[in-house]
């Protein structure tokens, strides 16, 4: 095995010597000065211990390694689980979890807030959401998070109220983060080469303004509310907790809205003013 001082992405990949897997979402970066610049900004946020998910063939772990911080991987293929361990198992405070990041115990440290525990990853595209709401759910004191998605997804959480790619995951990634966009990356930057431009977002917590069952009660009303998103409100909301159109459209004028409001114009602030103000027991 190469000294670590002798390993690039290419060194990596070509080292791994294995059909890639499909199902997996996996497509391996090749650019260093990508890994490097993700590297850069996680360490930006002064963490202590980091998380990587889906580290694939080491690439972006060789990056976040070099920071000199304890650091966890969480690997669910077998084969590249074992080439992880191999290749990076005797660096200190170094961890291999070989299991499914949307299933897996999450690691101790990532619950403990003076571990200043920090999530970095090049996602599969393929559960790339689903990951980010499992951590979000978790409730974990994160200093934040440096990902990497398809860059239509990372268009939604990042888009503002208006825009064509608002949408349900907008307003409510938006409830919980401060979102900043940091670097698209070309499809040549992997191997083999998605058919999609990915984009690396930062995501640093707001303080939640809301309770765990108004939380649930919020990201409901969000969902029912874009449901329909090219009808008003009051049709989208039709039905949803027992209220119909009369009541509804009672409510939103209430509160201030106009009948003709739709969701798309609505950001997160609004939806929790709703909640609170015309549904408090959604």
């Amino acid at each position: 095995m190469m000294s670590i001082v002798d390993l690039t992405p290419g060194t990596l990949v070509e080292g791994l010597q294995r059909r890639l897997k499909k199902s997996l979402g996996q497509n391996f970066l090749l650019d260093e000065n990508i890994t490097r610049s993700i590297a850069r900004e996680a360490d930006n946020l002064r963490p202590f211990h980091i998380l990587e998910i889906g580290p694939g063939a080491g690439a972006l772990t060789l990056a976040l390694i070099k920071l000199g911080r304890p650091m966890t991987v969480i690997e669910k293929d077998d084969h590249c689980a074992r080439y992880i361990a191999q290749v990076f198992g005797d660096i200190p405070n170094f961890q291999v979890i070989h299991g499914d990041a949307l299933e897996t115990d999450l690691p101790d440290f990532c619950s403990h807030a003076e571990d200043r525990p920090i999530l970095v990853s090049n996602l599969p595209y393929n559960v790339a959401s689903q990951i980010y709401f499992r951590f979000i759910d978790a409730d974990l004191p994160l200093v934040g998070m440096v990902l990497m998605f398809q860059r239509e997804v990372a268009n939604r959480f990042l888009a503002m109220p208006g825009t064509k790619h608002y949408s349900a995951l907008s307003a409510i990634s938006q409830y919980y983060h401060e979102i900043e966009h940091v670097m698209d990356v070309p499809p040549e930057a992997f191997k083999p080469a998605p058919k999609v431009t990915s984009t690396v977002l930062r995501f640093i917590p707001r303080k939640r303004e809301l309770s765990k069952p108004e939380e649930d009660n919020f990201r409901k009303l969000v969902h029912a509310a874009f449901a329909l998103r090219r009808k008003t409100l009051i049709n989208s909301l039709a039905g949803f907790n027992g209220f119909d159109k009369l009541a509804w459209s009672e409510c939103l004028t209430r509160l201030g809205y106009e009948p003709s409001v739709r969701a798309e114009s609505l950001g997160f602030r609004d939806f929790i003013r709703i909640m609170i103000g015309a549904v408090p027991k959604v």
